[in-house]
């Protein structure tokens, strides 16, 4: 103890020391400086200067770290509401540039008062935030079916109809003549599928046919740009044509993945994205581009039959495939990877659709007289029945997350919801009757958030269709507005963006086999104009509509879940 005292004392009496040496120091230094004189009054003012500068630098310094001392305090919803004024404040530049161009344009004497040139902006701009939360919400439902409806009347107007014998195969060739319709020649048998990459605006388009070629097509200039996939050659192949051929295809939303399947149950990836090199000859001194791609990236095997139905999810990667043996398989291509298999179904699988911009639900049909729609995240999937009478469906297409397009080989066409087990609207004998018995719908297609939907068979006519899907009742149903001439069978159809044009997949024969065939039909691929570029009635029609909207669909995924029939397990 006495040893720990003394050291502590001697330790102490140092610091002390230190302590008195650095005080002593201290002092002198200041008082050096107070000895120190000025001669002049310019260093006086330059003193002066220099500790005002040095106090305005503080003040700055001082004032940035409020600010940045604010910036930090904002919370979560005060930068919301500044966001919101912000998109606000940019929403009304946009429209008064909108009044600035039409004035602009226009010679008529502006006697409105400035109110009512408010009022009238404000109302602009409340339909779009309408029609902003109507889409972000997936319930948006554009009105394009009467506008197409209108332009296809106008061209059986210029068609010469005087015959009352024509026929759908007079009039295909009457829509011909006035460049309402061109049919591309590049497959020797039936075309079975076509898909549409929606990246550019619809301008490139893809045919698949029973010949195992696939060919890419310039939508605006009509023309075939590459060949994919080569027709079948008896030299060249080391295997049979029946083997080879593709029965589904579609496109992904960027434009980079066409997923093709064909009997020979294999899942293809196509990277087609284009790139284009210039060529010159110096024989003929012309330069010429010619198309690259790379082609096959990728085989997913695991399907025990021939694939029946592919589809891509809404602005996503992610691809689901049916087949034969009963099996649905979920795909995710940016990783080129496969992820499950959902099963379900009791037989063939002949249709798969997906919307799923707000869910992941993609909608199934097979031989088994069932709809089902799988919720992938919950692992479980609802199956809808028609009742005893309803036969199997062939084709099947997704409007919205939660509404879907059935057509069955008895001619039914049937509106569905996930909220019901029952169809909500349904057309029997769509396509006319055949021997007594009605037309199967081969293929159908629908525009998505809108009420356009398109339907083919054999009857020699694409028909278009009104698909409300309204939440009051009375307003939901199909209407049959008009129909397009075409000979033969129509075996796939994809509408184009804003429904301006479609293109479909003709031949002799159905697509899932030869148990039937059209006599002096054509195996073409079908380029068909519906409507004009013109986006005024549309974006007036859509003003029009977007309040009306919000009030009548605000409460539609709002219906009892338990009207439908659930399962779980549904994926391994």
């Amino acid at each position: 103890m006495r040893t720990k005292a003394k050291s502590y004392n001697k330790s102490s009496t140092a610091f002390n020391a230190s302590s008195f040496h650095t005080k002593r120091q201290r002092n002198n230094h200041k008082s050096d400086n107070y000895d120190d004189t000025i001669e002049s009054d310019e260093e006086m003012n330059d003193i002066g200067n220099s500790s005002s500068s040095s106090l305005d630098n503080n003040n700055d310094d001082d004032n940035d770290s409020t600010e940045d001392s604010a910036d930090e305090k904002e919370t979560a919803g005060a930068k919301k509401i500044r966001l919101a004024r912000d998109y606000l404040f940019k929403m009304e530049q946009q429209e008064g540039d909108d009044e600035d161009e039409e004035d602009s344009c226009s010679s008529a004497s502006s006697d409105d008062s400035n109110d009512d040139e408010d009022a009238t902006q404000h109302d602009n701009i409340g339909r779009r935030l309408a029609r902003e939360r109507l889409r972000h919400r997936g319930m948006l439902e554009q009105k394009l079916a009467y506008d197409v409806s209108r332009e296809v009347a106008l061209r059986w107007d210029d068609t010469d109809t005087t015959s009352t014998t024509m026929g759908a195969e007079a009039e295909m060739k009457e829509w011909t003549k006035q460049n309402h319709m061109t049919l591309c020649r590049g497959h020797d048998l039936t075309c079975t599928s076509v898909a549409l990459d929606n990246s550019n605006g619809g301008k490139t388009a893809y045919s698949a046919s029973k010949d195992n070629s696939i060919l890419m097509w310039d939508v605006e200039r009509q023309i075939k740009i590459h060949s994919i996939v080569p027709r079948w050659d008896r030299t060249d192949s080391q295997f049979t044509r029946n083997s080879g051929e593709v029965l589904a295809m579609d496109a992904s939303d960027d434009g980079r993945y066409l997923a093709v399947g064909g009997r020979d149950a294999a899942v293809r990836i196509y990277d087609v994205r284009q790139q284009q090199h210039p060529r010159s000859s110096v024989a003929t001194n012309t330069q010429t581009t010619t198309i690259q791609m790379k082609g096959l990236i990728h085989t997913f095997e695991g399907h025990k039959g021939p694939i029946t139905a592919l589809t891509f999810r809404t602005q996503s990667s992610q691809l689901f495939s049916g087949s034969s043996d009963r099996c649905i398989r979920h795909y995710n291509l940016q990783e080129l990877s496969y992820i499950e298999t959902l099963y379900g179904h009791q037989a063939s699988i002949t249709g798969l659709s997906c919307h799923g911009l707000h869910t992941e639900m993609p909608f199934s049909v097979g031989r088994d007289r069932t709809a089902r729609a799988w919720k992938i995240a919950e692992d479980t999937h609802l199956i809808f029945r028609g009742g005893a009478k309803v036969s199997n469906a062939d084709c099947v297409a997704a409007l919205r997350d939660e509404w879907f397009l059935t057509g069955h080989d008895d001619g039914l066409l049937a509106l569905w919801t996930t909220g019901r087990k029952r169809a909500v609207a349904s057309v029997k004998e769509s396509h006319g009757v055949d021997k007594g018995l009605g037309r199967g719908v081969g293929c159908c297609d629908v525009l998505g958030e809108s009420d356009l939907a398109l339907t083919g068979s054999n009857d020699g006519y694409i028909r278009v269709w009104k698909a409300s899907t309204r939440k009051i009742s009375d307003e939901r149903g199909l209407v049959l507005l008009q129909k397009i001439p075409v000979h033969g069978y129509v075996n796939d159809i994809a509408i184009g963006p804003e429904g301006k044009f479609c293109v479909a997949a003709i031949g002799q024969e159905p697509r899932l086999g030869r148990w039937d065939r059209v006599p002096r039909a054509k195996n073409r691929f079908a380029i068909i104009q519906l409507k004009e570029d013109n986006d005024d009635s549309l974006a007036a029609e859509s003003d029009k509509d977007g309040e009306k909207e919000d009030v009548e669909n605000e409460n539609s995924n709002g219906l009892d879940d338990s009207e439908s029939e659930e399962e779980e397990g549904n994926s391994s």
